[in-house]
């Protein structure tokens, strides 16, 4: 039979927005207890940094931080963990549809695939329409219903009817493929616009410098996570899945693998499908339960490859890429704040990423490897071994038994107009957090430590009539 403890709070998901809600409220004014359940082995969520033997990190999940991302750099400043800039002297590449790479100063280098006329256009309409997105209610946009009735793809292909915009519309289809890693016929426009205003324009959420890939975090983007799990001690166990939430008069109860929590309130901050694995009692409301079975999450790879320093540097090479019609959409300078050895991420998004998940692991490899040096050269092909590593790291977050995909989960047409309230709604005495349920940087690591924020002093309010 499990144990019982007590405490004031029960928090499910020890990922950044578990760990800031608990963080939180154990330092509230008086203090609370709070227990932290994940089932994982190890903290950070869909953040996870592998450290090897000479401290050497790769960031095989959410890596970056950008301007305006305000919560993530305080947390970071408060764990004692400093960030450092993505490299990005060089030229950046645009891969043509031929396969042939050209090089570009910009950070935005898909700009390039738009007519001039037709770039400012498109984007400055997509921007327009975005700001008419409330953050903290995106049904209530005026045009709500009229955007969440007609995919982002569809929307696209009416803007876009003339044969000469055929590469520009096929670049801002791969754009939000790889913001959101699905086909773009399934994501909501009202969605992808919600994304757009929450980070402050289509531009930023692609950049580097000045935008949300600008800063990487020293130590890898887990070690944060990693410090305050240190800091909570016992109060964060490890291997617990949460099976069932059960709701009386005086609080809940929330049974795991190994133990029982007994607790005023729970905060639940896994995403929202995988919140619908686990039981509860009384059920929650119908319109909660539709909710999680719409929001999926979807499939993106993300490699890492090693070399014995970043060979593309000499070159004026940034290491950024992007790509409109290869399968690897983009990729980045990945290495740490010590420059050697040299890393490369890349990335592959939505539909490729299912279509490299049935090849084999060395064919998944030879594929990135062959793309690589088209793009930069045959250096790209002399990997280096590192530890028990053979030069190349690879994780499909869709295999991941609790994530279930990346980077975040997405609203396909209907559901924000039709369930969008329920998103950040308690029911009864249960709290949403996650990156889900942020409106600023909605999907990032900065929107996870947010909405943990918001729902420690929500729970505190209910429980005391106080904020933090």
């Amino acid at each position: 039979m499990a144990k019982t403890i007590e405490a004031d709070f029960v928090v499910v998901g020890a990922g950044y927005a578990g760990l800031t809600a608990a963080w939180r409220l154990a330092n509230a004014t008086p203090p609370a207890s709070v227990i932290v359940l994940e089932a994982r082995p190890r903290v950070g969520g869909r953040v996870w940094s592998k450290l090897l033997p000479d401290g050497t990190w790769l960031d095989l999940g959410g890596t970056w931080f950008g301007p305006g991302q305000d919560y993530s750099y305080k947390l970071a400043a408060e764990m004692g963990v400093g960030t450092y800039p993505t490299y990005t002297k060089g030229d950046a590449l645009l891969v043509l549809p031929t396969g042939k790479p050209i090089r570009n100063p910009l950070d935005f280098p898909c700009a390039d695939l738009f007519p001039a006329g037709a770039a400012a256009l498109l984007l400055d309409e997509l921007e327009s329409m975005a700001k008419q997105v409330p953050l903290d209610a995106p049904w209530e946009s005026e045009r709500a219903r009229e955007w969440d009735r007609q995919t982002f793809a569809s929307w696209v292909e009416s803007e876009t009817p003339d044969s000469s915009l055929a590469l520009a519309r096929t670049a801002l289809n791969t754009i939000m493929m790889g913001l959101f890693c699905i086909d773009p016929s399934e994501l909501s426009l009202l969605d992808a616009l919600y994304l757009i205003h929450s980070h402050q324009g289509i531009v930023r959420l692609m950049s580097v410098q000045g935008g949300d890939q600008q800063d990487r975090i020293v130590g890898g983007a887990q070690h944060i996570a990693n410090r305050i799990k240190d800091k909570l001690g016992d109060a964060v166990r490890l291997g617990e899945s949460v099976r069932r939430i059960e709701q009386d008069s005086g609080g809940v109860t929330v049974t795991a693998s190994n133990v029982t929590v007994r607790a005023k309130r729970a905060i639940v901050t896994v995403p929202p499908a995988i919140a619908g694995y686990v039981e509860y009692e009384p059920p929650l409301p119908a319109d909660r339960v539709q909710l999680q079975q719409r929001a999926p999450v979807g499939s993106v790879l993300k490699v890492v490859t090693m070399y014995e320093k970043p060979f593309w540097r000499s070159e004026g090479l940034s290491g950024q890429s992007f790509a409109a019609t290869h399968p690897v959409g983009a990729t980045f300078d990945g290495c740490t704040d010590r420059d050697t050895p040299g890393l490369l991420i890349s990335f592959v998004f939505g539909p490729n990423a299912r279509a490299f998940g049935r090849m084999s692991r060395d064919e998944r490899k030879q594929t990135i490897v062959e793309a690589l040096v088209q793009r930069f050269g045959p250096a790209a092909a002399e990997l280096k071994s590192f530890a028990d590593l053979d030069g190349y790291e690879e994780i499909e977050w869709a295999d991941e038994v609790w994530s279930r995909g990346g980077i975040f989960a997405h609203l396909p047409t209907g559901v924000w107009t039709g369930f969008g309230k329920q998103l950040r709604k308690p029911a009864g005495f249960v709290h949403w957090a996650g990156t889900e349920t942020s409106s600023a940087f909605h999907g990032s690591i900065n929107g996870a430590i947010e909405s943990g924020e918001r729902a420690a002093r929500e729970v505190l309010h209910s429980v005391r009539g106080t904020s933090l």
